[in-house]
């Protein structure tokens, strides 16, 4: 009875801690973040020794591989002979490639933490480029309308997801140490604004998903067998990207809670990440950190930096002023982005949800008409002897225009869905844990239009570069040792 009793208390403990889990993030964040946690396939992340740094990398590896699949699926022109839609599941060993380098990438290698196959999905899914089709978009090769409809209701899910992030930089103001008693409730009242915004447009966009998901089932049926095989094929591996997509982000809705504690600890090991990445877009060439020495502080979630230990031959052309000024800016937005993470993880399940449920209706349209189902791609795990054997696979970061700072990246215009002629905003080749110079933080409810100014440029000196106070009109951000689970 004791030997049964010992080997139940480890499963037991397991289940008692989602249940904490469970009751925690349904007070902080409702249905949205608990429905991503929910896959019983993320159990393991209770356990796991993630991070903050990693736990936002999975939402990342989420968010950015859901990104993708929306734009091969609307954004990139196709014909059923394009050789893309083959390309669409890696091959074992190309997969086995990129795992080895994620395996040994520095923020997995010290932490010890799973390495999840999303990581793998958004590298290979990136790296799928077209110009020429046939047809505007996979949907248009089923049908001409299934590619508009699609780009209705992403529409109206972006503005869902901006607002959603309004939310979460609204809660973390409330609960910050020192808010008044009149702060909080009007941190509260823009919060229920913004709810009520997110309610009609849900209201909005649910009969049109009915009305796709419908019509793409239709249409699916009635495709040609030619067409239908070319393009099941690939929606197959596109709908397994989408399930460990959908594992990535409930794993970072687990951790979240247990994670926060570690918050400051992954603030200081980002820093070395940005630095190298910003002089690697610059020169072509990442420089070998040991030698250098950031020093960050933190003051709730303002940042400060100072970098010192680089040679001439590592900065290349980039002052120290602008490097020091362009690293704060990402360790800021990284900051932010990390404090309303959930609101990522709740508007990246919805997104993925949809892209499941087309995905299932277009392939059970095939399958009634006579197709046979494949097995898609499988992404070894990071312990597989074909991984120990591979030659990783290395995606060199491409050097980015210089600005007022020096070296903020580009962005690409923004891609409507269903239009061919425009390159994704996810389409690049970063690491999910680094989020793009360009990118902003959550906007504040009270105005949701107007972006954060950028840093002013830094002395050329290795002193300390601080980030600016958020404009008076915004929320208070939330303290980093606020964060208590």
């Amino acid at each position: 009875m004791k030997l049964l009793v010992r080997r139940a208390a480890g499963p037991l403990r397991v289940v008692v801690s989602i249940c904490g889990l469970f009751g925690m993030l349904w007070m902080l964040t409702g249905c949205g973040v608990l429905g991503a946690m929910a896959n019983p396939k993320v159990a393991w992340a209770v356990n796991d020794p993630a991070p903050m740094s990693v736990v936002v990398r999975r939402a990342d590896a989420a968010e950015g591989t859901s990104k993708q699949v929306e734009r091969l699926l609307t954004s990139t022109p196709a014909s059923p002979d394009s050789d893309w839609l083959k390309a669409v599941g890696p091959k074992k060993e190309d997969a086995a490639g990129e795992m080895k380098a994620l395996k040994d990438d520095p923020m997995y290698a010290q932490s010890h933490a799973r390495v999840v196959p999303a990581e793998v999905w958004l590298r290979t899914l990136t790296d799928i480029q077209s110009t020429d089709g046939s047809s505007p978009n996979v949907l248009a090769i089923v049908s001409s309308d299934l590619g508009d409809m699609y780009a209705a209701i992403a529409a109206k899910e972006a503005d869902i997801a901006d607002l959603r992030q309004q939310i979460e930089t609204e809660k973390a103001a409330r609960d910050a140490k020192g808010v008044s008693d009149a702060d909080k409730k009007e941190h509260d009242k823009n919060v229920d604004k913004l709810k009520e915004k997110v309610s009609k447009l849900e209201d909005d966009v649910e009969p049109l998903k009915k009305k796709f998901l419908a019509a793409a089932k239709g249409a699916a049926a009635k495709t040609p067998a030619d067409a239908r095989d070319a393009v099941a094929d690939a929606l197959v591996n596109l709908r397994q990207a989408v399930e460990d997509a959908g594992i990535a982000n409930g794993a970072a809705a687990v951790k979240y809670p247990l994670a926060v504690t570690s918050m400051i600890d992954s603030v200081k090991a980002m820093v070395p990440v940005f630095i190298a990445d910003i002089i690697e877009e610059q020169t072509g060439k990442r420089p070998v950190m040991q030698g250098i020495h950031p020093d960050v502080s933190l003051d709730g979630t303002k940042v400060k930096v100072s970098i010192n230990g680089l040679s001439q031959d590592d900065l290349g052309k980039i002052s120290l002023g602008d490097l020091t000024t362009e690293t704060l800016s990402r360790t800021q937005k990284w900051v932010f982005h990390a404090v309303a993470l959930l609101g990522t993880v709740s508007s990246t399940k919805e997104a993925l949800s949809f892209e499941e449920d087309a995905l299932d209706a277009l392939l059970d349209g095939f399958a009634s008409n006579g197709w046979k189902k494949i097995e898609p791609a499988k992404i070894p795990v990071a312990e597989d002897p074909a991984v120990a054997s591979a030659t990783a696979k290395v995606h060199p970061r491409k050097p980015v225009a210089s600005t007022a700072v020096g070296v903020a990246e580009t962005q690409p215009a923004k891609a409507k869905p269903g239009k061919s002629d425009k390159s994704d905003k996810a389409g690049s080749t970063r690491k999910p844990g680094d989020k793009p110079a360009a990118d902003k933080p959550a906007r504040p409810a009270d105005k949701p239009t107007k972006a954060s100014k950028p840093a002013k440029p830094a002395p050329a000196a290795p002193a300390p570069a601080a980030a600016p106070s958020p404009p008076s009109s915004s929320p208070a951000p939330a303290r980093l040792e606020d964060f208590n689970p």
